[in-house]
C-alpha cells in the first residue's frame, strides 16, 4: 500500500511542477515576446484535472476530505467516530457512483473518438483521471473505514468493562 501512496504523491507533485512550468513559460512567451502557444492552455487544463482527481485520493488517504469538525468538538469520541463512520460509508457510496459512471464516460469517449483541439490526443486519456481517482479514493476510504470500525469496536468493548 505504501508504494501506491508514493506513486500518488509523486504523480501529483510532478504534474503540479509540470503545469507550473508550462504556465510560467506561456506567460513569459505571451507578455515578453508576444508569442502565444495554443497547446499550453490544454496541457495546463488537463494537468489540473489529473491533479484534482488523484489529489482527492491523497486527501481521502490522509483524512483531509470535507468535514465539519466544529460539531464533532461538542460530541464524545465515541459519537464522533460513529459520525465519521457514517460519513465514510456515504463517501464510499458516492465514490462508487462516480467510478461506475466515469467508466461509462470513458467507454463513450472511446466509442466517439473525441480528440482534443490543440494536442490532438484522445479525450478518454483525460477522462481516465475520473475513474482512476475514484478507484484510489474508494480504496483509501475502505481502508480508513475498516480502521475506524475496528477502533470503534475496541472502544465500545473497553467502555463495557467495569
Amino acid at each position: 500500500m505504501k508504494w501506491i501512496n508514493r506513486i500518488e504523491e509523486a504523480f501529483v507533485g510532478i504534474c503540479l511542477l509540470a503545469v507550473t512550468i508550462v504556465l510560467f513559460v506561456n506567460i513569459v512567451l505571451r507578455f515578453g515576446f508576444s508569442a502565444n502557444t495554443n497547446w499550453a492552455e490544454e496541457v495546463i487544463r488537463y494537468g489540473m484535472i489529473w491533479i484534482t482527481f488523484i489529489g482527492a485520493a491523497v486527501c481521502f488517504r490522509r483524512g483531509l476530505h470535507v468535514g465539519i469538525d466544529f460539531f464533532l468538538d461538542y460530541l464524545s469520541k465515541k459519537w464522533g467516530a460513529i459520525i465519521a463512520l457514517v460519513v465514510n460509508l456515504l463517501s464510499i457510496v458516492f465514490m462508487a457512483f462516480i467510478f461506475y459512471y466515469s467508466i461509462e464516460l470513458v467507454k463513450f469517449s472511446i466509442d466517439s473518438g473525441q480528440i482534443t483541439p490543440s494536442l490532438q490526443i484522445k479525450m478518454f486519456y483525460i477522462y481516465l483521471a475520473i475513474p482512476i481517482g475514484a478507484l484510489l479514493s474508494l480504496i483509501h476510504l475502505v481502508v480508513h473505514t475498516f480502521k475506524l470500525f475496528k477502533d470503534l469496536q475496541s472502544n465500545t468493548i473497553e467502555e463495557k468493562q467495569p
